[in-house]
C-alpha cells in the first residue's frame, strides 16, 4: 500500500493553509514511539525519497508539528561544483529531536532556498562547524560533528523544527527569485568564486 504524500506547506503561498506549522517550535517525540508517531515519519521519508533535488526535509514542512527531519549529503562531484564547500558526507539519516551547538564563530555565507519558501533564495551566514545531537527511532542518542555544507543543512532543517525559515536570516533586499540565483551561481561557477 503506497503512502498518500502530503503538499508542502509554503508559506509565502497565500492560499496555502496550516502556515503556522512553520512558524511554531514542532514537538518532541517520546520513546517508545506510537503507531501515529511511526506514521508521520514514513509519510516524511517517502516525500523526501520522492524529490529529485532534496538535501533534506523536516516534519513541518509537511504539515506535522514534530521534530523529525530526514536528510543526505552524498560525494557526488556535479554536487561539489554548485557547493564547494562540501567536506563531510552522510547517508539518507532520520532524525528525532535534534539540536546542534556551534563549535567557534566561524561563519560561512552561501545562498539556500527551501520547498517551503517558494521561488526564492538568499544569502545566509551560518556557522562553519556544529556539534550535534539527535536520537533514531528506536531511541538512541546520536553524537557528532559536522562542518561545511553538511552542517549547513543540519542547521537549516533542525532550524525548522524550532520554527525558523532561512529568509529570518536573509539581510533586507537580498532575496533573489531562484532563476536569477541559479543564472547568478552558474557564472560564478565559470569563474571560479563563490557568490555572494
Amino acid at each position: 500500500m503506497s503512502v498518500k504524500l502530503p503538499p508542502y506547506v509554503v508559506i509565502n503561498d497565500p492560499n496555502c493553509p496550516n502556515k503556522e506549522v512553520l512558524e511554531t517550535p514542532a514537538k518532541a517525540f517520546t520513546f517508545p514511539l506510537t503507531k501515529e508517531d511511526l506514521a508521520i515519519i514514513k509519510i516524511l521519508e517517502a516525500k523526501y525519497d520522492a524529490e529529485e533535488n532534496c538535501s533534506g526535509l523536516a516534519a513541518p514542512q509537511i504539515g506535522f508539528s514534530k521534530q523529525a527531519i530526514v536528510f543526505a549529503l552524498s560525494d557526488d562531484p556535479d554536487l561539489k561544483k554548485w557547493r564547494p564547500d562540501i567536506s563531510d558526507t552522510m547517508p539518507k539519516t532520520l532524525w528525532l529531536n535534534p539540536s546542534y551547538e556551534p563549535v567557534g564563530d566561524d561563519k560561512h555565507i552561501d545562498y539556500e532556498g527551501c520547498f517551503s519558501v517558494a521561488d526564492v533564495a538568499g544569502p545566509v551566514a551560518r556557522y562553519k562547524t556544529i556539534k550535534y545531537a539527535a536520537y533514531s527511532k528506536e531511541g538512541t542518542k546520536i553524537e557528532g560533528v559536522a562542518h561545511g555544507f553538511l552542517a549547513r543543512v543540519m542547521q537549516h532543517e533542525i532550524d525548522h523544527i524550532r520554527g525558523i525559515l532561512y529568509t529570518q536570516y536573509v539581510p533586507d533586499g537580498k532575496l533573489l527569485p531562484v532563476e536569477e540565483y541559479r543564472r547568478m551561481r552558474v557564472e560564478a561557477m565559470e569563474k571560479g568564486i563563490a557568490p555572494s
